[in-house]
């Protein structure tokens, strides 16, 4: 476990969010920015991952993210952005949790390029995933006004690198909107580290926390092959 984690220099942790989230100064974060676990207790259907099922996925997601949440609301500077994934199974119980800490001012809608599979014959097939958006105090978005539907294609199964990874695209775009260039962007449920990449790629400083230590590495060979 480090001394202090230092967002002056982007860096990536293994260990519990929780434990890791007291080490960094508070007032020092400029956006949150995270897919934690929904408690669905998910599993990929994949061939290529070596894990299947995420951690914590099963009813103490909630605690979780309440808990994680209660520490990193110090560590975001005031007036600042949060985006938080989640879906529509589980939309009331996380917004619920969020609003305790943040203003929650809306839910983005993001409209994948296909549909999962389920119940084929007596349901609709899911296409889009939600987005958390909230503030601590208020800031501007950055550029023109845009739709809270969003457009982006979600990976490709066989290049999956994680079983609920996102698009870096998408990432790259709330990055986009709602820091500059050389803030620091927080993800304490960090994956394979696709939100990390997103702010290497937008010249954005950050911080990512796993505690699975399969998808920590995954992180940091991502990481490294950005130039």
């Amino acid at each position: 476990m480090p001394a202090a984690v230092k967002p002056l220099v982007s860096a990536i942790y293994l260990g519990n969010a929780l434990d890791v989230l007291r080490m960094i100064p508070d007032n020092s974060v400029d956006l949150i920015l995270t897919d934690p676990p929904y408690g669905i207790n998910y599993l990929s259907r994949s061939h290529s991952l070596p894990l299947t099922r995420i951690a914590n996925d099963g009813d103490e997601a909630y605690k979780l993210l309440d808990e994680t949440l209660a520490i990193a609301y110090h560590k975001l500077k005031p007036d600042r952005h949060v985006y938080i994934f989640t879906n529509w199974q589980v939309f009331e119980g996380m917004a619920s949790i969020v609003r305790k800490y943040f203003k929650l001012k809306g839910a983005l809608a993001w409209i994948k390029n296909n549909r999962t599979r389920g119940d084929l014959k007596g349901n609709y097939g899911y296409q889009y995933e939600m987005v958390l958006y909230a503030h601590k105090g208020r800031r501007w978005l950055f550029g023109k006004r845009d739709s809270d539907v969003l457009q982006f294609d979600k990976v490709p199964s066989n290049y999956m690198q994680h079983p609920t990874e996102k698009p870096i695209k998408l990432l790259e775009y709330l990055i986009g909107k709602s820091t500059e260039a050389g803030e620091v962007v927080l993800d304490m449920f960090m994956g394979s580290g696709s939100a990390c990449v997103a702010a290497k790629n937008t010249n954005r400083r950050y911080i990512g926390i796993e505690m699975e230590p399969t998808w920590f590495e995954v992180a940091k060979k991502r990481l490294e092959q950005v130039i």
